[in-house]
């Protein structure tokens, strides 16, 4: 399993469990030098409570230039999620990739609140169905305003330079948000 050496013995055994099926999807979908690389789900179970507290200080949170918590109403349990996203600008709209379940909440454009440092804006999101050459194409533009593979949940192989139709070929979704004022 390259790419999980790093973690903790206990942690690479539920890794194994809980990312199995993403994993497979990533492979049968990426090209040789472009993957999925979604975090493990033991790990963000721990470290996303840290996460959500950064974001919402206004201090803390300067640091962090794309992300942002996202809070939702669940549309079947009815729950509020806390999810700490990378908020893209992709021509002029506020962005969300993932590939994440939650995303199934914003098939209906539905109520959200995002805190970036600290400020909290209220707005509607929606998810987009988007063609894989305009996933691919938004993806490209993220990386060409600055937004590093590992903000956007990708694995890129050393001195490749990912094209359009590289990045076409993940399965990923599109969040846009749409405030109810105007983004800084």
């Amino acid at each position: 399993m390259p790419g999980f050496w790093y973690y903790p013995a206990d942690l690479r055994v539920l890794n194994v469990v809980a990312t199995s099926s993403i994993e497979e999807a990533a492979m049968k979908t990426a090209t040789p030098g472009v993957r999925l690389a979604t975090p493990p789900a033991a790990l963000m179970r721990m470290i996303n409570p840290l996460i959500r507290r950064i974001l919402v200080d206004p201090r803390l949170s300067r640091r962090f230039d794309l992300q942002v918590l996202l809070e939702c109403t669940g549309r079947r349990t009815g729950r509020t999620l806390r999810i700490p996203v990378c908020l893209h600008t992709i021509d002029g709209v506020p962005t969300v990739f993932t590939e994440r379940p939650w995303r199934w909440n914003f098939t209906d454009p539905a109520p959200v609140t995002v805190t970036r440092h600290g400020r909290v804006r209220h707005g509607r999101a929606v998810l987009l169905h988007a063609s894989p050459l305009e996933l691919g194409a938004a993806l490209r533009q993220a990386l060409d305003k600055g937004a590093t593979p590992f903000k956007l949940g990708l694995k890129v192989s050393r001195g490749h330079e990912p094209t359009v139709e590289d990045l076409s070929t993940i399965e990923r979704s599109m969040i846009r948000v749409d405030f109810d004022d105007e983004w800084e």
